[in-house]
């Protein structure tokens, strides 16, 4: 079982890391402005993979969340936990999937973003959109919060279904039997 989460915890860390990287990845290759040509009135983007890696960003943390949900099972959800979860894990949660949602909605807004090509009319001038400086970077230093909470409660409730269960106080420990009938078993408080 220990073996298990650790895989987990590792598939979990490559899907984090592959979107922060293609977040980071889209930023440095967004489409600056001096870089747009307006032609018949339409503006025309020149060819470079922000779109590609603004999509793969979203993708890797979807799944990472999927992996997470189906590997932690029933209780852990957003907004339904166990009663009897310490209440910082249920706030990594709550804040893990509020972060999830917040960058997979910001790589997909800014994928679908930089295909624009209708001209807008800004400070007196014609002009064609572009993304704003830091936005991917932005979704994906969310995502990079979103992994380390991802991991944090992950391990915390994989570490704690890995705990052998103690026995209860209404459990009651068996007398021990001897071979030789002629010497009674010591009493539990002389073993």
């Amino acid at each position: 079982m220990v073996r298990t989460s650790m895989i987990i915890a590792g598939v979990v860390l490559v899907l984090g890391l592959i979107s922060v990287g293609a977040g980071f990845a889209a930023e440095a290759t967004r489409v600056k402005g001096s870089q747009m040509r307006i032609v018949d009135g339409k503006c025309v983007h020149p060819s470079n993979p922000v779109m590609g890696l603004a999509i793969t960003a979203a993708t890797a943390l979807i799944l990472l969340r999927v992996v997470v949900r189906v590997a932690t099972g029933r209780g852990y959800a957003c907004c339904r936990t166990r009663p009897n979860l310490p209440k910082l894990i249920k706030l990594c949660i709550f804040l893990a999937w509020l972060m999830s949602f917040a960058a997979v909605g910001g790589f997909i807004v800014g994928a679908k973003n930089t295909t624009k090509t209708n001209l807008v009319f800004t400070n007196g001038e014609y002009g064609c959109y572009v993304i704003k400086p830091g936005y991917f970077s932005g979704a994906a230093l969310v995502a990079l919060v979103n992994l380390g909470l991802s991991l944090f409660y992950y391990l915390v409730i994989a570490s704690s279904q890995n705990v052998p269960n103690k026995p209860s106080d209404s459990e009651v420990e068996a007398l021990p039997v001897s071979k030789d009938h002629l010497i009674p078993p010591l009493p539990p408080q002389m073993q």
